[in-house]
């Protein structure tokens, strides 16, 4: 587990000299300004990201085939002139296909929260607390309240946007019959727009289970085109998705992603 985040925190770095070489000069049109703060999850800006994940060979005996749809609307609330408060609830639905038998997995409620102070420049960072609620039933997770930290830094200089989110949860609660919401979550992200907006983006997320002690990674490199729509940003990004790393009852191999965000005007 180490090891990995180790890899990928070279990899951001690896990459900063290059990205500070292009953020001098930049003559990106004003979509193009929009699909890049897309990338951003703590830029103030209302967000709406609507995502479709394709997953396959999950379960013991690899026979599920699962669609995930995933909404997670970033909300920043302006506390003073140097202060935004970022909300991102998450919701996920999960569709899981075991020909004959169909199953519809509404996973528990997710609620990051960032203090993100006004930086100088092209940082973005921000922390604050992290709450999970129980899962409807077992076979939707964990019946433990998930409580914890949720952080995130980014870089953002010219077309870039390079950094990661995470939230670290701790389960709540002596009902452990659907697991516990003992949970590590880690995104790291590098995007790349150009000037006319089409967007290139490699991402990770890595989940790590403190009980089992268990980690997925499962990488998405997808591309797309932002179109400006009677003043608001829609964002397209399609591509592949591959499981690095992977659990008995987890995705593995390959997979599909589906993303379409909105950006409303300031």
């Amino acid at each position: 587990m180490p090891s990995r985040l180790t890899y990928l925190a070279l990899m951001l770095i690896g990459l900063h000299s290059f990205a500070f070489a292009q953020s001098k000069g930049s003559t990106m049109s004003s979509t193009a300004k929009a699909a890049k703060n897309m990338q951003n999850p703590l830029y103030p800006q209302i967000q709406v990201p609507i995502t479709y994940n394709y997953n396959q060979n999950l379960g013991a005996n690899n026979s599920v085939q699962q669609g995930e749809y995933y909404v997670a609307p970033i909300i920043p609330i302006e506390l003073t002139s140097s202060m935004q408060l970022i909300v991102n609830p998450m919701f996920t639905y999960n569709r899981n296909a075991n020909d004959p038998q169909l199953t519809n997995q509404v996973q528990p409620l997710q609620l990051a929260t960032f203090f993100a102070p006004v930086l100088v420049g092209d940082w973005y960072a921000g922390i604050g607390p992290y709450i999970q609620t129980p899962a409807s039933n077992i076979n939707n997770g964990p019946k433990q309240t998930g409580m914890g930290v949720s952080a995130g830094v980014f870089y953002t200089p010219g077309n870039w946007v390079i950094g990661g989110a995470m939230f670290n949860s701790w389960g709540v609660g002596s009902n452990t019959s659907g697991g516990t919401a003992n949970i590590l979550n880690v995104q790291p992200t590098i995007s790349y727009t150009t000037d006319d907006a089409w967007t290139f983006n490699l991402s990770s997320q890595i989940v790590y289970n403190y009980s089992p002690q268990s980690a997925t990674n499962q990488l998405t490199f997808s591309g797309g085109k932002t179109v400006n729509v009677f003043g608001y940003a829609l964002s397209l990004q399609v591509g592949p998705t591959y499981m690095v790393t992977t659990t008995p009852t987890s995705a593995k191999g390959f997979g599909g992603y589906l993303g379409i965000t909105a950006s409303l005007p300031k």
